[in-house]
This record gives C-alpha cells, structure tokens and sequence, in this order.
C-alpha cells in the first residue's frame, strides 16, 4: 500500500535537509581553511622591541663574542639547545651534534645571532671523487683524467663548497660555515698540501668574496671563518702560506689560544698574544679559550682540578686585552656550552662581553 506524503510536509523536510546540509559545507569549509592557513600567533611586541634592539647592537661597531655549542652528550641539553644561548653573543658554531629544531634556529637567528657551521676539511671530497654527490647526477661526465680515489695538487673542491652552500644556507638558512685548519683536521679527498685549493673553492660560495653566493636578509652574504691552532711560520697550513694570502676571504680567524687540556699553542696568556697578533694581523683575530676546562653540570667536577678558575681567568684577560686595543677583535670558546654549568649561568660569556661592550 502506498503512503502519500502532504506537500507542505515535503517542502519542509527539503527545506531543513538543504539549511542543514549548507551549515555543514560552511563548518567543513572552515575546518579547511584552519588547517591549510592556521590563524598567526598574536606579535609579541616586547619581544619584538628586544629583538630589535638586539639586532641594532649586533650590527653596531662592537667586540665579538662567539662561542661553540659542543652537543656530544656532554654538557646539559638546555646548553646546547639554541633557545638558551646569551642574547648579546654575537655568533654560535654548530660543533658535532646541535640542537636541530628550526624554530630554535629562527629564534637565535631573531635577536641577530648568527648560525656558523664548524666541519672538517677530511670529511670534504674533491671534485670528481668516489665520494662526491655529483658524479651520480644525470648528465654528468667523469673526467678520464681523474682518479676517483686519489685527490692530486691541482684537486678542485668546488662541488663541495657549492654542496655545502645548498644545505647550510639555501635549506637551512643558517649563516656560514668554518673550518677546523690543524694537522689532524686534514686527510682522505683533502691532504694538508691541498688546503689552499680547498679553501679558494669555499670563498666562492661563503665569505666576503664569495660570487657564487646570494646577500641575506641582512645584507650580509653568507660567513667564512676558520680556526686553528698553528702558529709557526713556513708550514702547508701556517699563516704566511695560508691566512695573510687569502685574509680578505675570510670574515674571522679563531685562534686556539688554550692554556688548559690538551693545546698545542705554547702560550701561558695574555702576555703570549702579541706575537699571534703579529703572525695574524689584528683586524680578523678572535681569541679562543677552551671551554673543555669549565666545570662539570655537578659545579664540582672538572676534567682537571684548577683548569675552570685558569680557562675563566684566561677568558675575561683576554677580554680585555682586546678592549685595550692590544689586538683583536673578539673572544670566545670552544665548548662554550659549559659555561652554562656555572652560577649564575654563562657566568664567563656575560662578563667577557660586558669587559669589551660595557652596558650591552
């Protein structure tokens, strides 16, 4: 048998099913759009103001302060992680493991810090090599005269450099590179008597010089520094062969200026830094100390009894030996990360910045 439905009745259930299935599309339509454009925080502006006031310090004729951010396991996790860094340091360098959250990254980045990645010229390969990248992209063609195995005097490095530019500063968009020039830095695709051309392939893609290399949003184009711990003349690696012919390539020289653990420069302090001043020229010359020596995360142990109170001392004498305009431009430490083991945290960071940029 046949039911029969009243035509007002009919017009109304339409009528409710259409309104209902129209709310439903404008809620779905909603949901989308939050979740392919989710609406911005609110701009923190006293964030923003200390920022900024940050950036200008940064950019102002100043001391540098820089240190390296060692994440081996070694050092609490909150030193490594680069939302804790001192506001005031002017450059941290990645060194082995690093903190790799890219909000971190853009944060540090946000208060005019720079983002310097330390490596080691034998993890680097030469053009052409068994190890490099390049040779597997299509169209490329081996050059027969080449030993993939075997880097010779005229090895170029530049598929490296270029490589290199790709992952720190085009995808990362971190702010440069260094390299770690002492003896034992130096082997496989790179021999130490190929440290000059390894270095000429990375000024055209980082440093002052660089032409295959693009300004940032800071007008600056991206870094080129090395450290290193030779200082004697007449060497593959020594100044005289390696620094002063190619200095404008390169934005700072560390210098490994350890009076504490495991050195191999001979100086006792302050009163040893003239003569690299002389060997390096003073415009570029940022001291470094060894933070290896500060205290243990317990404040009590150290990796030999007396080294945190030397390296500490050497720190802040150092600061202001550059303040006196007896050379330099700046100070630091390797493994600053453990400066944050002492009270009040960065204790030695803060004060060498205070000695050579008082009230910033």
């Amino acid at each position: 048998m046949k039911k029969y439905i009243n035509n007002s009745l009919m017009i109304g259930l339409l009528l409710m099913v259409t309104a209902t299935f129209n709310a439903c599309k404008k809620d779905n339509i909603q949901d989308i759009n939050i979740l392919v454009d989710p609406p911005k925080a609110p701009v923190d502006a006293t964030l923003e103001a200390k920022n900024a006031a940050l950036r200008a310090y940064k950019k102002s004729t100043h001391y540098i302060t820089m240190g390296f951010v060692v994440g081996d396991g070694n050092d609490p996790e909150a030193a490594v992680n680069l939302l804790n860094q001192p506001d005031s340091l002017d450059m941290v360098f990645l060194f082995t493991g690093y903190d790799s959250n890219p909000t971190h990254w853009r944060a540090l980045q946000a208060k005019g810090t720079k983002i310097i990645r330390t490596e080691f010229p034998n993890a680097a390969y030469f053009d052409g090599s068994a190890k490099d990248p390049d040779t597997k992209l299509p169209g490329y063609i081996k050059d027969p005269n080449i030993d993939p195995n075997t880097p010779t005097s005229s090895s170029t490095y530049n598929h490296y450099a270029k490589n290199k530019y790709y992952e720190y500063i085009y995808m990362n968009k971190w702010d440069g590179i260094d390299f770690d020039i002492e003896s034992g830095a130096f082997g496989g695709d790179v021999p130490a008597s190929n440290a000059k051309n390894f270095l000429t392939a990375m000024a055209k893609y980082f440093g002052p010089n660089c032409t295959n290399c693009i300004i940032g949003a800071d007008g600056k184009k991206p870094m080129l520094t090395y450290d290193t711990d030779v200082a004697y003349l007449g060497g593959l690696l020594s100044p005289d062969k390696l620094y002063v012919p190619m200095k404008s390539n390169f934005d700072y020289i560390l210098f490994q200026s350890y009076t504490t653990g495991n050195r191999a420069w001979s100086g006792v302090g302050v009163q040893s830094l003239p003569p690299l001043v002389n060997m390096y020229g003073g415009e570029k010359l940022i001291f470094l100390v060894n933070g290896d020596s500060f205290v243990y995360p317990d404040g009590i142990s150290e990796d030999r009894k007396g080294e945190d109170a030397k390296a500490s001392k050497d720190l802040l004498d150092y600061a202001h030996f550059v303040k006196d305009g007896k050379g330099g431009v700046g100070v630091g430490a390797y493994r600053m990360s453990r400066d944050y083991n002492h009270k009040p945290q960065w204790r030695y960071t803060r004060e060498a910045i205070q000695i050579m940029n008082p009230a910033k």
